[in-house]
């Protein structure tokens, strides 16, 4: 069973951009990496209040590139207090999420995230870092899975889309380092 959703609130900046603000007293729980990319509805982390627990999205028309502190894992947050700030993309087309597809050639059962767009893909945060996802492991919708390099911008790409929401990954199709197209299969999970 899908988790319910929450929205968060958004105030247009001028000059363009956008206030991405609390939904309400809580506590906020894995929060997008400065640098990443989001599209509407994309995920913001997971919202927590009185034992319940929703996944945080963004509206159906706000894109942009998170800006600011990274706060911790988990953060208490008031009511309209600023989550953090999306600088708009100028001239730079980025589909809305990552798709899942089930491409030629993948086992009967299994599902494929795919590359939002082009540019390098990287497994981990740092070269010292471990990385985001291994074959054998689990993954949970919300999670980053990797990192595009796109003109010098970090985007994560994460879990989500048509895809059930925890499965185990049974492939992951690139190295960090290597140029990815857009539709490329980065993991393959059942």
């Amino acid at each position: 069973m899908a988790r319910p959703t929450l929205t968060a609130g958004v105030t247009t900046l001028p000059g363009g951009g956008f206030r991405v603000e609390s939904p309400g007293v809580g506590v906020w729980v894995d929060p997008p990496l400065p640098g990443g990319w989001l599209g509407p509805g994309g995920v913001l982390g997971s919202w927590e209040r009185l034992n319940r627990r929703w996944t945080l999205v963004l509206p159906g028309d706000v894109t942009g590139v998170v800006v600011g502190d990274a706060r911790g894992r988990r953060t208490a947050m008031g009511f309209g207090d600023v989550l953090f700030t999306l600088a708009p993309l100028r001239g730079i087309e980025i589909p809305a999420a990552p798709a899942a597809a089930t491409p030629a050639g993948l086992p009967e059962g299994t599902r494929a995230l795919v590359a939002p767009t082009e540019g390098v893909f990287y497994r981990s945060p740092d070269p010292a870092s471990p990385p985001f996802v291994v074959v054998g492991g689990r993954v949970r919708r919300g999670q980053p899975i990797g990192l595009i390099e796109v003109m010098k911008t970090f985007n994560q790409v994460l879990y989500d889309g048509d895809v059930p929401d925890e499965a185990e990954v049974v492939d992951v199709r690139h190295d960090s380092g290597e140029e990815v197209k857009a539709g490329a299969v980065l993991l393959v999970v059942r």
